[in-house]
């Protein structure tokens, strides 16, 4: 059988990049060229978490961009290929002769399962003696597991795949885990949850280096959720609810969410499921566990919070938008799901992304 040369990611684009000051506190030289990023590799990574940023960078030098700004470097302990948790292999250079003192950002991928993920041990050695030299850390899912055990996320917020963050928490105690949000950034740490959060993350990274237009060209060419942001929960209203409900309701879910806008009384809703309203609404408690009317409110204030964060709309028309029919009905649900008002609660998500 021929053999298959295992998949090298790497490549290079010319650019500039100006001056910059490392966590040591040393000025390092001036030099032209690409942001030079350093993405670490070993046995079990999640395949998505490497070639998942590595188009993000890539593609920014595609589009309005006009120059290309990104190269990217894949390395593991040893170099050569390193066989992924789901059997392919990548080809990668060896991290001895990375020259650090030119990487502007390291990222940390992540490997499964996300209960008990890889953690090498000479990676993590590794990470202890080079991983504060570059300007930048993020890791991607599980990635924050090897970050945290070598020390560098001491005392810092970070944020993981849902399904790790308990095993993440028990393990590393010092560490400020928030289990909800798709990413998290403190300092020059930044860390995200699953596969698309890494996406998310990344394109994040961009927005900082290279401003907002640039950011939301690459997102449309990945065909994305325009700037999602980090604050956002990892486990979406209409995500959970319909993980926990059978194929009855499901379409009804997906029904209810692109129409938040309309008279979705109980009657209604009750012929749209083809049942008697009387009888709608006693199976569909004993199904999802709440009434029809507080599933549409969940709804509606998470349609709510993304226009919030995503457009200049104001409250009026975003109530009108997402069927809360007014401002002061909006207002009031709010303060009932989460005691304070829309822009309070606006306020305190955009801190969270910085």
């Amino acid at each position: 059988m021929r053999r298959v040369k295992p998949l090298r990611l790497r490549w290079r684009m010319p650019s500039k990049t100006p001056c910059r000051i490392n966590n040591t506190g040393h000025e390092c030289a001036p030099r032209t060229g690409p942001k030079k990023i350093l993405i670490l590799a070993f046995n079990g990574i999640t395949t998505s978490d490497v070639v998942g940023p590595i188009d993000v960078f890539h593609l920014t030098g595609k589009g309005i961009a006009g120059a290309n700004h990104y190269e990217v470097v894949v390395a593991s302990m040893n170099g050569g290929a390193v066989r992924s948790s789901s059997g392919i292999q990548l080809a990668t250079d060896c991290l001895a002769t990375v020259r650090l003192e030119e990487i502007d950002t390291l990222l940390v991928p992540g490997g499964g399962p996300p209960e008990a993920p890889p953690i090498p041990e000479d990676l993590v050695a590794w990470l202890r003696l080079e991983g504060r030299k570059p300007r930048r850390i993020c890791s991607i899912c599980t990635g924050v597991f090897l970050l945290a055990e070598a020390g560098l996320a001491d005392s810092k917020r970070v944020t993981t795949h849902w399904k790790a963050a308990a095993a993440f928490a028990k393990r590393y105690p010092a560490v400020r885990l928030l289990s909800d949000p798709i990413f998290i950034r403190d300092g020059n740490l930044w860390s995200s949850a699953g596969f698309a959060a890494g996406l998310d993350v990344v394109l994040a990274l961009v927005e900082e280096d290279l401003g907002h237009e640039i950011a939301m060209d690459v997102a449309q060419r990945l065909v994305m959720y325009l700037k999602r942001p980090g604050s956002q929960s990892q486990l979406s209203a209409p995500m959970t609810v319909q993980s926990s409900v059978d194929e009855e309701f499901s379409k009804l879910h997906a029904w209810m969410v692109e129409h938040l806008g309309e008279d979705l009384k109980i009657e209604s809703l009750a012929v749209r499921a083809g049942m008697s309203p009387r009888t709608f609404a006693r199976r569909y408690f004993e199904k999802v566990g709440r009434t029809p009317g507080k599933t549409l409110d969940l709804f509606r204030i998470e349609a709510a919070f993304r226009q919030m964060m995503d457009t200049d709309l104001t409250l009026k028309r975003i109530a009108s938008q997402t069927g809360f029919g007014d401002e002061q009905n909006l207002r009031r649900t709010f303060v009932r799901h989460f005691g304070v008002l829309p822009r309070d609660y606006q306020g305190r998500a955009t801190q969270s992304d910085s």
